[in-house]
């Protein structure tokens, strides 16, 4: 033998004996070592790991599997090709079970956006760059499901060959919320939503009979119409002078927005700019170049929606998932097909957006909703370990499974360990 060093074994040999594994317990990332010596998890969004309880000396494992981004489970793009026929689009959203609403939009024609939400019903029909109510159709959309939505035959949301981008908004505190009311007439009437953190983009359509879409931004006092180019109207009157809460929005006795037995809906989004935040929506003002300075948001953005504040223009709609660089974009007050910039004018970072020069017009004052990119989950583990690698191993991407092995043989003050299945 190379190592020629005497060894004495104390006691006999067992070999090819089953080890007996106990599967122990994770909460809220804290791996009780005093429950068992393998554990099975999957980590939502970012996550830590901390070790309770270890014994004077124990090996386990860690078997985790990569689970859902937080942006991936309230809000989807999905891109797909029509084929004139019934068509399910799986996005992993239960919007069946917790609502939401579709917005779909064909992309190589020129055809009307639809929206669909839950609490109207997968037969109402509502067109953004239209001021029609609710119609009743089934060949634009057949059902909301526990994971997705499927469209019927209509050439907006599935004729054969044609390509489409489906938004899907879930219903989820401090990201999104859908409100229906009939309107009572009075002056002021405050409505209740659940989104319970600020509002950051409102939207109200009356639902029973044609009414533009009216607006209202936290950066902006006043109104907008999201199926007209109009410049913000500073009357507040809509709103009855009141910005909405984290509970509840207000209306006055206007016809479009709370007529006497008049239908509406309302969709809420979310203005979160905690680290761990969604969505965001604010304002800025171009330079006199047309450039954009970077917006800061503290993350990523997928998904943007810009529009002029103080002056007419569209509801420009640029996401990533269709364009990484953002040359392509869809407007939400046009039934256009996509359109395409010559060169690429807006950037994402790691932490928001930019606009190089010629893009936004000169000085010009505009509004934005921002939902955050979705990312593969990340795992922070104790930094007592010391991993075989020199550094700890990145998280399993999303869905992918791998099994980490861990020692501790002075009672839990360090560790080793290695990804032993990858």
């Amino acid at each position: 033998m190379a190592n020629d060093k005497d060894f004495v074994v104390n006691g006999p040999v067992v070999v090819g004996k089953d080890t007996k594994v106990t599967v122990g317990s994770i909460a809220a990332g804290t791996v009780d070592l005093s429950t068992g010596n393998y554990f099975v998890d999957t980590p939502t969004g970012d996550y830590t790991y901390t070790f309770a309880n270890p014994g004077d000396v124990q090996a386990f494992q860690i078997q985790a599997t990569g689970g859902s981004d937080a942006v991936a489970e309230t809000f989807s793009t999905t891109l797909y090709t029509g084929n004139g026929s019934t068509q399910t689009i799986t996005n992993g959203l239960d919007l069946a079970g917790d609502g939401g609403i579709v917005w779909v939009k064909c992309r190589s024609d020129a055809a009307d956006h639809r929206l669909i939400d839950t609490d109207g019903g997968a037969n109402n029909i509502l067109t953004p760059n239209a001021n029609s109510g609710y119609f009743n159709n089934s060949t634009i959309f057949s059902s909301f499901n526990s994971d997705g939505f499927s469209v019927a035959t209509d050439v907006a949301t599935n004729g054969s060959g044609r390509t489409y981008v489906s938004w899907a908004f879930k219903k989820e505190p401090s990201f999104f919320d859908v409100v229906t009311y009939t309107g009572d007439g009075t002056n002021p009437r405050t409505i209740s939503h659940n989104l319970g953190c600020d509002v950051g983009f409102m939207v109200i359509k009356r639902t029973d009979s044609t009414s533009n879409w009216h607006l209202w931004h936290r950066s902006v006092t006043g109104y907008a119409e999201l199926n007209l180019t109009n410049a913000w109207n500073s009357y507040t009157g809509l709103w009855a002078d009141t910005n909405p809460t984290s509970t509840s929005f207000t209306v006055d006795n206007n016809s479009v927005v709370n007529a006497s037995g008049a239908t509406y809906v309302a969709y809420l989004f979310a203005h979160d700019d905690a680290a761990d935040g969604l969505i965001q929506c604010g304002s800025f003002t171009t330079n006199s170049d047309g450039s954009l300075d970077p917006v800061d948001l503290g993350w990523q953005p997928q998904w943007l929606m810009i529009k002029n504040s103080a002056t007419t223009g569209n509801w420009d709609i640029f996401d990533a998932t269709i364009d990484p660089e953002l040359k392509s974009r869809l407007k939400a007050n046009l039934a256009d097909a996509e359109a395409t910039y010559s060169q690429q004018y807006l950037e994402t970072s790691s932490t928001g957006f930019s606009a190089l020069a010629g893009w936004g017009g000169v000085t010009k004052e505009k509004i934005y909703i921002a939902i955050r990119a979705a990312s593969d989950p990340d795992i922070t583990w104790p930094s007592s370990i010391e991993w075989a690698s020199g550094s700890a191993p990145s998280a399993p991407a999303t869905g992918e499974t791998d099994v980490f092995t861990l020692s501790t043989d002075d009672g839990g003050t360090t560790y080793t360990g290695i990804k032993s299945i990858d």
